[in-house]
């Protein structure tokens, strides 16, 4: 970049000092008439011969230009600019970083499997917090790594605090070999439909159960008598009920493309991004890196600059609470197999709280609660036509 000077020659010839500039073959710029000489810009270089060949004429620098002016203006600033730079980190550390992460289930040991899990990504208090796409990826790894404990999981930024919600998997192992087995039930609710493929039924349609409770025996018996063990089966579905908690914002920002494009060139070396041109479609943007190709190391990139228009939507009440309560079906639906689905739902209490809407909802499903429970049989003669059973605790 050439460095270019701004100076000052006072003189009542003003014709005479242009014509012998010209002589000197010097590179002259921006040049302003005065009442009593010139003002123009000439490169640093030219400086040093117009003030050994000209000594008549005194040359006073003025100013620096382009880059230069721009360095000067920086050094001379320096404290403020690092002042407000420095300020500038501090906010955007607060902003960004996680002081709490809160895992919400009862079971301790699913708490401390999240929690480890979590860590493995990256995700700790006094971290940063992540994208809404590197949180949905981590969520996915997760359910990926442990696919028979968790069944759904939700990770929800609130300020400075990470609230983590998630739903332990209950797997119906009917196709495990066990010899003897009870049909229990994973979850409370009333019977809708049952279908005993082995076993006996022991519960009837809008009975009331609770977990743990058994529906289906594996224990065939007559005249009180046990004739024979079997591994039952089948299918139990029941209404079940939830009462889930959800926030949208009463806010959003949307943003537009403008039809201006603008192309720009990028230099990366590992996490390191060095942008060649100045930008001319200004701070609101989305920007597309199209690689060009990769030397030692270096990866060059064509920038696609589209100039974007933000525009701050605020919804509705209406509009918020609709959100919300997609969103709490959106997340129940995802356990859903066919023959279940929402009975009925209804929002319990709802309250409008740092410009986001929160929701209680009452939401009841119907669901397969059978889950298979292995259960052992002694024999007490060698012919096995008497037998004990042992349930786990579940007769």
């Amino acid at each position: 970049m050439k460095h270019y000077l701004l100076i000052r020659i006072k003189t009542p010839k003003k014709t005479s000092l242009l014509l012998k500039l010209n002589r000197l073959n010097v590179d002259i710029k921006d040049i302003v008439y005065e009442k009593d000489g010139l003002c123009f810009s000439i490169l640093e270089s030219d400086l040093k011969r117009v003030r050994k060949y000209l000594v008549s004429y005194q040359a006073e620098v003025i100013d620096e230009t382009g880059i230069y002016k721009l360095k000067k203006e920086l050094k001379k600033n320096n404290l403020i600019i690092t002042g407000i730079v420095f300020a500038v980190i501090i906010f955007l550390i607060l902003t960004n970083l996680i002081v709490k992460i809160n895992v919400i289930h009862e079971d301790a040991s699913l708490r401390e499997l999240i929690m480890d899990s979590l860590k493995e990504a990256g995700v700790t208090t006094l971290s940063f917090k992540k994208s809404y796409e590197e949180y949905e990826e981590i969520i996915e790894s997760i359910k990926d790594k442990y696919p028979d404990k968790i069944e759904w999981l939700e990770i929800d930024v609130e300020g400075m605090v990470l609230n983590v919600r998630v739903e332990e998997r209950i797997i119906n192992e009917y196709q495990k070999d066990y010899s003897t087995c009870h049909l229990v039930a994973s979850k409370s609710g009333i019977i809708k439909s049952i279908y005993t493929e082995k076993g006996v039924s022991l519960v009837s349609i809008n009975d009331y159960v609770t977990k743990g409770e058994m529906l289906i025996s594996g224990a065939i018996a007559l005249n009180d008598e046990v004739k024979e063990n079997v591994c039952a089966s089948g299918e139990v579905y029941a209404e079940v009920w939830y009462d889930v908690n959800a926030n949208v914002p009463m806010q959003e920002e949307r943003s537009k493309d403008t039809g201006k494009m603008r192309y720009n060139f990028m230099v990366k070396k590992g996490s390191s991004e060095t942008v060649l041109l100045k930008s001319r479609v200004g701070d609101e943007k989305r920007v597309e890196n199209v690689l060009l190709f990769k030397l030692f190391g270096w990866e060059f990139y064509l920038q696609k600059e589209y100039e974007i228009e933000i525009e701050e939507y605020t919804y509705t009440e209406e509009e918020a609470l609709k959100r919300a309560r997609d969103l709490v079906l959106e997340k129940l639906s995802i356990k859903l197999d066919d023959f279940e689905s929402v009975i009925e739902e209804k929002v319990l209490q709802k309250t409008i709280k740092n410009n986001k809407l929160y929701i209680d909802m009452f939401v009841a499903v119907k669901e397969q609660i059978g889950v298979q429970e292995y259960f052992e049989v002694s024999r007490s003669d060698i012919d096995g036509k008497e037998y004990n059973d042992y349930t786990n605790g579940i007769d």
